[in-house]
């Protein structure tokens, strides 16, 4: 079905650019796991659009930030998507890709290359979902 209304658009939009993150990180992954920067900040990038789409499909805003966890709490207070203390840790994790890791810090990766791109995968199985529903 193609999106009809604005808001449709937008989140079929953030669907596509989200995937299409996922696969520039698992690219990066299985070609070159020591780019630990890149592979964060797409996983980060595609866990903020995934979190906006399902924001945008639940008739809520979905304000200008990087913010993961500003974003998964706008999702919680209203009762969309079940998180976990885990999940809530993973958005803090993939936050620090969102541009400061990239510029700021030379410091040991705390986690792997394979680690990050899970933790952006099981945003991805929960928050898809709730977004795609609403373009069918």
């Amino acid at each position: 079905m193609q999106p009809s209304t604005p808001e449709q658009k937008r989140v079929a939009m953030s669907l596509l650019t989200a995937d299409r993150d996922m696969g520039m990180a698992d690219t990066l992954l299985q070609n070159g796991p020591q780019y630990y920067e890149g592979i964060g900040f797409h996983c980060q990038q595609a866990v903020e659009k995934y979190l906006k789409a399902a924001l945008v499909a639940s008739g809520l805003p979905a304000p200008f930030t990087h913010d993961l966890t500003r974003l998964l709490v706008s999702l919680e207070q209203v009762g969309i998507g079940r998180f976990t203390p885990q999940d809530l840790a993973d958005a803090v994790t993939l936050n620090e890709f969102a541009v400061e890791l990239r510029y700021e810090t030379d410091d040991a990766p705390s986690h792997s290359s394979a680690d990050l791109l899970a933790m952006a995968d099981r945003f991805r199985a929960k928050l898809r979902p709730l977004a795609q529903a609403f373009l069918t």
